[in-house]
């Protein structure tokens, strides 16, 4: 869906609109403000009958990157996608969910293939529940970003970025952790 000059002036005056109108919401009660959210939601939405875009958007104001992603992938199982998750990370000795045109995942790949290992790509961008998927790991990781990397059932985090203990696939390789990670998982 491509954005009409029309809509992105909505979405910008919405969006302003939303800001300054957050400045009155009642802050005491988190139900109120919710509820006052939810109107204005709604009178946005039917009144520039753009529904979907600003759905997204207050998704995203929301909840922020986790709930866009989460608006964005639609109705979907979140058990049986999680269950989905949790079994490929327990039967891959290194897991990486990739998007086929992300820099950042095309260079982890790189790095996983120079070393000789074994590993199991899912391209979020290729498969039919890759947004289902996204918008789980965001809520198990607390993180949407790709690559998301396990490796031995270890999240280590993505290409240069990570939990502390591990640092990212890159971090790792630096630090001549990755090597002995691999072995260990059976994928050199």
């Amino acid at each position: 869906m491509t954005m009409t000059t029309r809509n992105l002036v909505a979405l910008s005056v919405l969006a302003s609109v939303v800001v300054a109108a957050s400045a009155f919401a009642p802050s005491s009660s988190a139900a109120g403000g919710r509820r006052y959210f939810s109107s204005i939601r709604t009178w946005s939405s039917s009144a520039l009958g753009m529904g979907g875009p600003l759905d997204n958007l207050f998704a995203f104001l929301k909840n922020g990157k986790v709930g866009l992603v989460k608006s964005l992938a639609g109705d979907y199982d979140a058990v049986a996608v999680r269950n989905k998750i949790h079994g490929l990370v327990k039967e891959n000795a290194v897991l990486m969910f990739s998007f086929t045109t992300c820099p950042y995942c095309i260079k982890a790949k790189s790095l996983l293939n120079e070393k000789g290992a074994k590993y199991t790509v899912v391209e979020l961008d290729q498969v039919d529940d890759g947004k289902a998927i996204r918008a789980e790991l965001g809520e198990i990781l607390g993180r949407t970003s790709v690559p998301a990397i396990w490796i031995n059932g270890e999240f280590i985090g993505g290409c240069n970025d990570g939990p502390p203990e591990f640092g990212g696939i890159n971090t790792l390789n630096s630090n001549n952790k990755l090597d002995g990670m691999l072995i260990a998982a059976g994928a050199m």
